[in-house]
């Protein structure tokens, strides 16, 4: 992709030869995807570098500082491609897909621009339930189904089960390794990015679990969303005692335990109930932490 990839690439792949490692020992990726961005053809996730660091004993500060400078060369290049394939889009034939194709297939047909979710945590501080309204904008005429994936941070698979809201209908549902729910969702309507410019579907997730919440919300948005509107209601005797926003484009800075920015602390209140609006999201990790 470019000198700042390969550079990335050479960092993680000397690593993990020191730690004695093969390709196939890093977990949640496959061998090839490893190779290709061990080789610079691919750009990593934040969480597979930091998989890097943690496991293999990558050296942190050389590492998010070429982890920064190849971001920057496939945020310019992503950028002159969307207003490419945009234009280009809206003249290509309808896209057939059914929910059967794969999920990177399903997903090239529409750009998802704003999120809301609303948590709810019950009395033992575990999610009972979340509501999610997703807005998507179509990139091909012809569109008609959106995927989704989520996963309970805290417990294994099982626990999740999807109900479909306003505007859409389930289609399929499959859980995947590691506790991940993968569901696609039938719009009302076919799409067409010539006349229209966004649509709005929710769904609700149910949570069946003993575990409590992880003490943090996060949300990581891909190229092309605009906003992240964050709500949790706490239940008592689960209250929080301080809670707090972060926004930030490095993992690293949201995985690990920091003080809370006094600039960035929510007031408390009795109702239990917080919020957070996020715009300009583009590539960051954002959401709320606290502290129980």
């Amino acid at each position: 992709m470019s000198e700042e990839h390969r550079r990335l690439g050479r960092l993680l792949r000397d690593a993990r030869q020191a730690a004695g490692a093969t390709t196939r020992d890093v977990a949640y990726y496959s061998s090839g995807h490893i190779s290709n961005v061990e080789n610079g053809h691919v750009m990593p996730s934040s969480e597979l570098v930091y998989f890097y660091v943690i496991e293999f004993g990558c050296d942190e500060d050389l590492v998010r500082r070429a982890l920064a400078q190849a971001r920057e060369v496939s945020e310019e290049r992503r950028r002159s491609q969307r207003i490419q394939q945009r234009n280009r889009h809206r003249l290509a034939p309808p896209l057939t897909i059914t929910p059967d194709s794969p999920a990177d297939t399903i997903r090239s047909g529409y750009e998802v621009t704003e999120t809301e979710a609303y948590y709810r945590l019950d009395e033992r501080g575990v999610v009972s339930e979340v509501d999610i309204i997703r807005v998507i904008s179509p990139l091909y005429p012809g569109v008609s189904l959106a995927c989704l994936t989520h996963n309970y941070h805290n417990d294994a698979a099982g626990v999740l089960t999807v109900e479909a809201g306003q505007g859409c209908t389930i289609a399929s549902t499959r859980e995947m390794r590691f506790g991940y729910l993968s569901v696609i969702i039938r719009l009302h309507r076919e799409l067409d990015p010539r006349t229209d410019d966004s649509y709005a579907f929710s769904y609700r997730l149910k949570v069946d679990s003993s575990i409590p919440c992880r003490p943090m919300l996060r949300y990581r948005a891909r190229p092309g969303r605009r906003r992240y509107a964050l709500r949790v209601l706490f239940t008592p005797p689960a209250l929080p005692r301080e809670v707090w926003w972060f926004r930030e484009r490095d993992l690293f800075e949201t995985e690990r335990a920091a003080p809370a920015r006094p600039d960035r602390l929510i007031p408390d209140n009795a109702s239990g109930f917080y919020f957070q609006d996020f715009t300009g999201v583009d590539e960051f990790h954002s959401g709320l932490a606290w502290n129980w």
